[in-house]
């Protein structure tokens, strides 16, 4: 599982995949913070730069 957590609230956001992260992001971008200019190469780079692996432990 990815994670990655939201710059602007904290909020963890997770997904099977880089690619469902991202839409996850998106979605709570759009929805949380009014976002509607999301911009997915941003998104990207946050994910490339901040997202990690997680396990149940």
């Amino acid at each position: 599982m990815r994670v990655v957590e939201c710059n602007i609230c904290g909020e963890t956001l997770t997904g099977a995949t880089d690619e469902e992260l991202l839409k996850r992001l998106r979605s709570h971008m759009e929805s949380e913070h009014s976002s509607t200019g999301f911009d997915e190469a941003q998104g990207r780079e946050m994910i490339q730069a901040e997202a990690y692996d997680a396990s149940d432990s």
